[in-house]
């Protein structure tokens, strides 16, 4: 199905009808095997269509200027699986996606600082994950607004780099302190562009996340070129929030 097949009305009811649902896929500590943090990810199942694919509801988002309603969806979920899991005895962070033109307004860092304060919980909890950084129209506007957010405790990370979407130039003019490794590399196996990328990020000071893994020998190659961090097919799927307990309790480090 095309992004032109939707209608941005379809998606703003949606939206309000909380029909979207954000799944979560966990992040594992590559030093300790240990299940540190999991990434929210919006989900749409439309009652006749089924399933949309993010990449074409997010586009549609974008393009309608309901980015900011679904971005502040995405937030206030993220906040709430945050501070139950916190509840429940589980030391996880959550990481939100977040479109740069969220980052244009002040509503982002507006309602950020609400649901952080409505839900509980604690900043430090909490990654702001900022996608295709290079559309940030502002750097040192963006920057300031994050340096904000950074000094309460929340993690700036870049997401998609070595995708061509990002670079460790993009990264430093936004104080982000932790860089995702794209799939892309994985996949391909560059690992001299995964080495690279690692030693660009530890000398800015930055964590390193891969993400994309899929097989034992992409995890055991990335944690050998010093990643901090791994997320992928091989360590779970994305699932809903109320599965993915199951999932932790079964978890063979």
């Amino acid at each position: 199905m095309a992004t032109t097949d939707l209608d941005a009305r379809e998606l703003s009811r949606a939206i309000a009808a909380n029909e979207l649902q954000v799944y979560v896929q966990p992040q594992i500590d590559l030093a300790t095997a240990e299940v540190v943090a999991v990434e929210g990810l919006s989900r749409w199942t439309h009652p006749t269509r089924g399933p949309i694919p993010p990449a074409e509801f997010i586009a549609l988002a974008e393009s309608s200027g309901l980015i900011h309603e679904l971005g502040l969806f995405a937030l206030r979920e993220c906040c709430r699986i945050g501070r139950d899991w916190r509840e429940r005895g589980y030391d996880l962070a959550v990481a939100v996606n977040v479109s740069p033109l969220q980052l244009e307004t002040d509503l982002f860092f507006d309602e950020l600082e609400r649901q952080l304060a409505e839900s509980g919980l604690p900043p430090a909890d909490l990654i702001v994950e900022v996608t295709e950084a290079e559309r940030i129209a502002d750097y040192g506007v963006v920057a300031g607004r994050l340096d904000v957010i950074q000094q309460w405790g929340v993690t700036v990370s870049i997401d998609d780099f070595g995708s061509g979407h990002s670079s460790i130039e993009r990264a430093a003019a936004v104080h982000a302190r932790e860089l995702k490794i794209d799939r892309s590399l994985i996949a391909a196996g560059d690992w001299q562009g995964v080495d690279a990328a690692v030693a660009l990020a530890k000398a800015g000071g930055m964590r390193v996340v891969a993400e994309g893994i899929e097989t034992r020998e992409q995890l055991e190659r990335v944690r050998t070129a010093g990643c901090d961090r791994a997320q992928g097919y091989y360590i779970a799927r994305p699932s809903r929030n109320e599965d993915f307990e199951d999932w932790l309790r079964s978890f063979v480090r």
